[in-house]
């Protein structure tokens, strides 16, 4: 990819997102509030942010829009409703696993819907009613059910990323792992059969997604008492040549797929356009190894070290340049 072919990458994201937005209002909104106000369900104002929000535009344009490139199509109308009700659901799956510590075998009762009605919180209601509408227009395949079954027991056993005695190497396998097996359960609801050296693919975006953001989030995961690949590498520099790896690995596996060379190289672009914003990341973290003394005190690193600033015109120009770069490892 060279620097004029940026423009098309940037404008098909901008429509693809307004395409997306239109979509979220039109049709999610109202059943999500439906939803809502029939059990007396209220999120806060994050939770709506997420479940409205974040979670149906990302892994619809992000996520699937891409794994569909290398097939050469875009989303049909009906896998954009079934990935909407699937981004609801998984939003407040991660809510009963992060924050109100749901077991395996309870979140088991719940997407089984035995769980007693006694139980049936107004947020498992909700769920209970975004399942059973993805289900009219959905069924369920062994790889979906199999996929979800591992994205919600690698979700649970993330939880150990709070231990401050995890170690690096365990924090990058659960991060594969757990990233890699949602970003398939994903693929699994949509029209296609993918192939193994596909699936390679999908799982790895997931990892190197989860890199992206963990790079984002840094103060975030320090302030909630999370460790990361960022926080438990011997340098910032370590944890970009992490991730420069893993983007590398991501290409590979894109180049070995049975596809048309076209789309190979299209999907690998439009990933590094998003991948890029990792790498303005790390590359603004990198100072912290310069500035504060071995072993670093996270906790009292600034705010400004860890935030990356993108209404710097500098770091979107930056984006520009490593979308370059990544589209070429």
């Amino acid at each position: 990819m060279n620097y004029s072919q940026l423009p098309y990458y940037a404008a098909d994201y901008s429509f693809r997102i307004y395409k997306q937005l239109a979509f979220i209002k039109s049709f999610l909104l109202p059943k999500v509030d439906a939803a809502c106000n029939q059990f007396h369900y209220h999120p806060s104002k994050k939770e709506s942010q997420k479940i409205k929000f974040y979670y149906p535009l990302f892994n619809h344009v992000v996520n699937c829009e891409n794994y569909l490139t290398i097939k050469g199509r875009g989303l049909s109308r009906i896998e954009s409703e079934r990935l909407g009700y699937t981004s609801v659901c998984a939003t407040l799956y991660d809510d009963l696993i992060d924050e109100e510590k749901f077991s395996a075998e309870k979140l088991v009762e719940v997407f089984e819907k035995r769980i007693p009605e006694s139980e049936r919180t107004p947020k498992i209601q909700v769920i209970i009613t975004m399942d059973d509408e993805l289900k009219k227009i959905f069924t369920p395949t062994l790889f979906y059910n199999e996929s979800l079954k591992l994205a919600i027991d690698w979700q649970i056993k993330s939880a150990k990323q709070l231990d401050e005695k995890i170690t690096l190497e365990e924090i990058l396998c659960l991060s594969d792992v757990k990233c890699g097996n949602s970003s398939l359960l994903w693929a699994s609801v949509l029209d296609e059969e993918w192939p193994e050296e596909e699936k390679r693919f999908i799982y790895q975006s997931g990892f190197v997604g989860q890199l992206v953001n963990d790079a984002y989030d840094a103060r975030k995961d320090i302030l909630d008492g999370g460790y990361t690949y960022i926080r438990k590498s011997e340098s910032l520099a370590q944890a970009k040549e992490i991730f420069l790896d893993a983007c590398r690995t991501l290409n590979k596996t894109i180049m070995a797929c049975d596809a048309p060379k076209k789309n190979k190289l299209k999907t690998i672009r439009r990933m590094a356009c998003i991948h890029a914003f990792g790498l303005v990341a790390l590359e603004h973290l990198q100072a912290i190894d310069k500035k504060y003394p071995k072993p670093i005190d996270w906790k009292n690193v600034q705010r400004s070290d860890l935030v990356t600033d993108m209404d710097f015109w500098n770091n979107r120009f930056k984006t520009i340049k490593y979308a370059v770069q990544l589209a070429k490892l």
